[in-house]
């Protein structure tokens, strides 16, 4: 017999801390229901990853590209008058 399980993953103690990701997945056991869990995580990374253009480097979170911050490297226009 299945039970639903929900499964949240969250970094730190606060407890009101957002998910980085919350599933509800249908196992025999708790550790099937984490082993689904990691299962579909990676599928997520490997999908992600794929999108990826060649040379890059770093993707910024959500919340650093809405604050402004960007990347720059040696040599490239950043834009700004000299």
């Amino acid at each position: 017999m299945t039970t639903t399980w929900m499964i949240e993953i969250r970094l730190g103690e606060r407890p009101d801390a957002r998910p980085l990701r919350r599933a509800v997945v249908d196992a025999h056991s708790e550790a099937e229901a984490l082993r689904l869990v990691l299962a579909q995580a990676e599928a997520d990374e490997g999908e992600a990853r794929a999108g990826l253009d060649d040379g890059q480097e770093e993707v910024f979170a959500e919340a650093e590209a809405a604050n402004g911050r960007t990347e720059h490297h040696t040599g490239e226009d950043d834009g700004r008058q000299g």
